[in-house]
């Protein structure tokens, strides 16, 4: 009889626990000492706190023990704005940590526009933050980048700048046609011709042949360097090409 008593007051104390437990949240939202007064913003690089704030547009009567994904999903509706996070610090701060889009490139449409890795227009102004970033261009008489194309490229140079950041810095404009050939003016004169995506290893290997092309002959240019075909990188000066052999599959 003592241990079925115990049973049934072991099992009432465990509903007890679980009861307190899914009402005590909703009881601490409505003390006024969590009250959501203070906010960090953290993550921000084109943005400032304000604009970030201003589109969570959290509410004053807000506790830090409410829903937060409402607020989390109205950031991301912003274009500036990839991922957001809000989290609590007790007893009344809220954390909101963004994750911004980062411009990697420019389109014409007429006028110079941001693009992210995903081909998205960013509303930034190039000139207030100071972006120099290259051009991304098909090859034609005007005609406008198709939303694959423009993807292809953006993502391009977004790899391409976390390979190698100091040579994407030399990289004034990019191209594609519509054989999905690319090529890319480095330096102001020299024209890199690749197939996308271009690994970081042919990058080197090319550069490497571009190089030994410069000793080979330093007192002429080179305009081209080649590196779509797998089993060779081809150099070309302003008259003549010479061939240096590389292994296949290293592209």
């Amino acid at each position: 009889m003592r241990k079925v008593l115990r049973v049934a007051l072991w099992g009432l104390a465990v509903g007890g626990a679980v009861l307190a437990f899914d009402w005590l949240p909703d009881a601490l939202a409505e003390l006024d000492v969590f009250r959501a007064r203070e906010y960090t913003v953290e993550g921000t690089r084109h943005l400032d706190d304000e604009q970030v704030l201003a589109t969570a547009a959290i509410s004053p009567f807000m506790s830090v023990f409410d829903d937060l994904t409402v607020i989390e999903q109205r950031l991301e509706q912003h274009p500036l704005i990839r991922h957001a996070r809000v989290t609590t610090k007790l007893p009344e701060t809220l954390v909101v940590t963004i994750e911004e889009r980062t411009p990697v490139g420019f389109v014409a449409s007429p006028v110079l526009e941001p693009v992210d890795r995903e081909g998205r227009i960013l509303p930034l102004d190039p000139v207030e933050h100071r972006l120099d970033l290259p051009v991304l261009f098909k090859v034609g008489d005007g005609e406008a980048l198709s939303p694959s194309q423009m993807r292809i490229l953006a993502m391009e140079v977004d790899r391409l700048g976390a390979d190698d950041p100091t040579f994407l810095a030399a990289v004034s404009e990019i191209t594609i046609d519509d054989r999905g050939d690319a090529t890319a003016v480095v330096s102001g004169d020299l024209l890199l011709q690749f197939r996308p995506p271009l690994s970081h290893r042919r990058l080197r290997d090319g550069l490497t042949v571009l190089e030994d092309a410069v000793l080979v002959r330093p007192d002429q240019r080179v305009a081209v360097l080649d590196l779509r075909f797998d089993d060779q990188i081809v150099v070309r000066y302003a008259r003549s090409p010479i061939v240096a052999s590389t292994p296949r599959g290293d592209r």
